[in-house]
């Protein structure tokens, strides 16, 4: 049975080389990516930056980040397919901007009934049998951080290609008895003499973002499903 997440997010991060000072509310509006309403809770709220250097804003469904080597959306609240079709959106408009890399970024907060099976999730997928006998005297080993890389490849064997997922689990600073699970879909973009980077960047989104979205929910589900039915 699939668990619903108390909170689930997105965020989609390239790296490349950016020209902050053009991704202000009034551009996006003008380009009919956001309405006038999205466009006065940017301009209204204090964290407010539009600048040849960095570029910050939020509305009440995202946040948008840009330095001149990085580009960041993260969605706020509930997250539909419109978070994605703005980032289409944008990298359409800036197609001739050169992107090395994107991410597809998703999170979600679990939150269990019990502190028991909160406790289970870390000691299936981090065993502390080893740590225990390190220090017998506390007894109180516990998940932190655990990260796992996914690579096109066999072990020992060279990756197919730089794509790459990588999936944290951790403890929720926001659910009490709450893990805290991200995946980062890494997606390397390479020359094309058909389209420049931007434009594949704005195509692999609108390809792309719904099977990683389905595939993190599936991936997530197995984690705690699994972590909870070992004894």
């Amino acid at each position: 049975m699939t668990r619903i997440a108390d909170i689930f997010g997105s965020a989609i991060v390239a790296v490349g080389a950016f020209n902050p000072a053009i991704f202000s509310p009034d551009w996006l509006e003008r380009n009919k990516l956001i309405g006038q309403g999205d466009t006065e809770v940017a301009k209204n709220t204090p964290s407010l930056i539009v600048s040849p250097q960095i570029t910050v804003f939020e509305t009440d469904w995202f946040a948008l980040q840009v330095l001149e080597n990085q580009f960041s959306l993260t969605s706020k609240g509930a997250l539909t397919p419109a978070f994605k079709d703005l980032a289409v959106g944008i990298f359409s408009l800036v197609s001739h901007t050169p992107i090395k890399a994107v991410g597809l970024n998703f999170l979600a907060h679990f939150r269990f009934t019990t502190e028991t099976e909160y406790h289970q999730i870390g000691d299936v997928l981090a065993p502390k049998t080893i740590w225990n006998k390190l220090y017998p005297e506390t007894n109180s080993a516990g998940l932190a951080n655990l990260t796992i890389k996914i690579q096109e490849a066999e072990r020992g064997k060279t990756p197919r290609s730089a794509n790459e997922k990588t999936i944290s689990v951790q403890p929720s600073g926001k659910v009490k008895f709450g893990v805290l699970l991200t995946i980062n879909d890494h997606r390397e973009i390479c020359d094309s003499t058909e389209m420049t980077k931007a434009e594949q960047v704005a195509e692999l989104l609108e390809s792309d973002w719904q099977i990683s979205w389905n595939e993190t929910v599936r991936v997530f589900d197995l984690i705690v499903s699994q972590a909870l039915s070992t004894v």
